[in-house]
């Protein structure tokens, strides 16, 4: 079984228990921006969600102070372009110990289980690792794995309904984050979450992943964004990936589309972000990537990172967050089964 430190944190603060809490508490009128809509499923299905992005709330590129590469590496993943290297792609597996902090209320909203947490993890092991009879089969293996260290459980009602970006909260919690990503469920102050990128905050104080409570692991209590693709989204980002349709179309054919929209070719162009799970073509004839987990369609749709995306965040990751991550062998992972798509061999092969 995975070691699991699961520290409880009774934080008595206590804030004002507006925003999302009606809604969470009994789904009776959700409250955002002022807003009051029938339901968190209301919420989630109306045309002021989509028009205001609330997907998703990471900034982008162009809002965020550029880092460089540590230890003077090149800037082959930079905020601007990408450089496509096949010394990133996967030889080693490179492991990310994730603490996830649970926040929830007085009144106990938003403490979700050691399971519904633990399924987190599974999913995204799923997507990053492609496994075989899994939703993620039909995407890229990276070479990018995740074990739960810890659950820190936290109980307070200011951090629950913080404001976006939560970053009192962050700093107030965080585990080193040059070894750990930090992973936060919460309210979402209205959005599903939001990441930090490494070419902007690696090893900050600020530095982690925002998750809604209701949108985080597997079955979550609402559709269509509850098969927790938020989170493999989210951690996207984390290392090192732009939305598919950032600044749009850009430039279509390489070299260009290395240093344009989402830096990547083999992504294919998109305009805007698209929502449920309808195929369409934009961009002139290219389809739209619905399938592509830094989309905003349904989570049942997301199922593939592309091989360039795979090897951007592998270069994000050993130039921006060496120290986050362990490296091991290949063998000692798929020597366990776990190629087979057997998610329950996750827990034998982590130390």
């Amino acid at each position: 079984m995975r070691r699991i430190h699961i520290f409880v944190v009774l934080l008595l603060t206590v804030g004002f228990l507006g925003f999302a809490m009606p809604a969470d508490a009994d789904d009776e009128g959700y409250l955002v921006d002022g807003i009051i809509f029938d339901s968190r499923a209301d919420y989630l299905n109306s045309e002021y969600f989509k028009i205001m992005g609330r997907r998703c709330g990471t900034p982008s590129r162009e809002e965020l102070p550029y880092m460089p590469p540590v230890d003077g590496a090149p800037a082959d993943c930079s905020l601007a372009s990408t450089t496509i290297d096949p010394a990133y792609n996967p030889g080693d597996i490179f492991e990310i110990p994730v603490v996830v902090h649970v926040i929830y209320t007085t009144a106990g909203v938003g403490n979700i289980s050691d399971f519904q947490v633990e399924s987190q993890i599974d999913i995204l092991n799923e997507d990053f690792m492609a496994l075989a009879g899994t939703p993620g089969a039909n995407g890229t293996m990276t070479g990018i794995q995740f074990r739960l260290e810890a659950i820190n459980r936290v109980e307070n009602n200011t951090y629950f309904n913080c404001s976006y970006p939560c970053n009192a909260m962050k700093i107030a919690l965080r585990w080193d984050t040059n070894l750990y990503l930090n992973v936060y469920t919460n309210s979402g102050d209205g959005y599903l979450g939001w990441a930090t990128l490494p070419q902007t905050s690696a090893g900050s104080s600020v530095d982690g992943v925002v998750c809604a409570w209701n949108a985080f692991g597997r079955n979550s209590p609402y559709p269509p964004y509850n098969q927790g693709r938020t989170a493999t989204h989210e951690i996207g980002h984390w290392v090192g990936l732009f939305h598919t349709f950032q600044d749009g179309c850009g430039v279509t054919t390489s070299p260009g589309c290395y240093s344009s929209a989402d830096t990547l070719c083999d992504t294919s162009p998109d305009q805007e972000p698209h929502y449920y799970c309808t195929p369409g073509v934009n961009c002139g004839s290219f389809p739209i990537p619905i399938e592509n987990y830094m989309e905003y369609t349904n989570d049942t749709c997301m199922e593939e990172f592309t091989p360039e995306q795979m090897n951007r965040m592998r270069c994000s990751l050993i130039n921006y967050r060496p120290s986050v991550y362990s490296a091991m062998p290949s063998s000692e992972i798929f020597s366990d089964g776990f190629e087979n798509g057997d998610t329950d061999a996750w827990s034998n092969v982590v130390p």
